[in-house]
């Protein structure tokens, strides 16, 4: 009797978890500033796990082209801290932008602080994101419009430019907004983002 009644009771399924949102921080190789934006990361990894356990750091002298590449697969947030090297700059045209509006990587794995490659426009329009990402960028000279220490001020003309084209790649990509902040790090934002 109990096992022909079984057959009449429904299943209960279990739940499904909450997706958790996969959070990404990056700090490229920024030579001696790279401590510095590790320690930064580190508070943005803290706020980040107060809402997800999906939280990745990829540290220099650890993050190569590939382990970035690698680590934003299905990212919905991703921060970067380290070079940037965007365009108007005072350097040479890229037309293809191969280094620049990208990310500031090390150019072999554990090799130190001091080993950067730029990784441009086309190789982050290739990142495998999440719908509709967040892309964070602190501390980056021409990423919010800004120019690097020591440089004139751009143009209001020219900040924008920088701003667009440092966006495009990630927009490519397609992540749904990039927010740059040349001064403040990501633990404000990655807040704001969550409540």
């Amino acid at each position: 009797l109990v096992a022909a009644l079984g057959t009449f009771v429904p299943a209960v399924a279990a739940a499904p978890a909450a997706a958790q949102p996969k959070v990404v921080i990056i700090v490229g190789a920024t030579h001696s500033t790279t401590a510095k934006y590790r320690t930064y990361a580190d508070a943005a990894y803290a706020e980040a796990r107060k809402y997800t356990t999906n939280v990745v750091k990829v540290y220099s002298p650890y993050a190569t082209w590939s382990k970035v590449k690698s680590a934003t697969v299905g990212a919905s947030v991703v921060i970067y801290m380290g070079h940037g090297n965007g365009w108007p700059s005072p350097y040479t045209y890229d037309p293809l932008y191969t280094t620049k509006n990208g990310f500031g990587l090390n150019a072999t794995s554990g090799d130190g602080d001091y080993n950067n490659k730029y990784y441009g426009e086309p190789y982050v329009a290739t990142l495998d994101l999440a719908p509709d990402a967040i892309i964070l960028l602190h501390h980056l000279c021409y990423a919010a419009g800004n120019s690097e220490p020591g440089q004139a001020q751009p143009t209001v003309t020219v900040a924008r430019q920088r701003l667009d084209n440092y966006a495009a790649g990630f927009l490519k990509a397609g992540a749904s907004a990039v927010i740059a902040d040349g001064h403040r790090g990501p633990v404000d934002y990655l807040r704001a983002l969550f409540t």
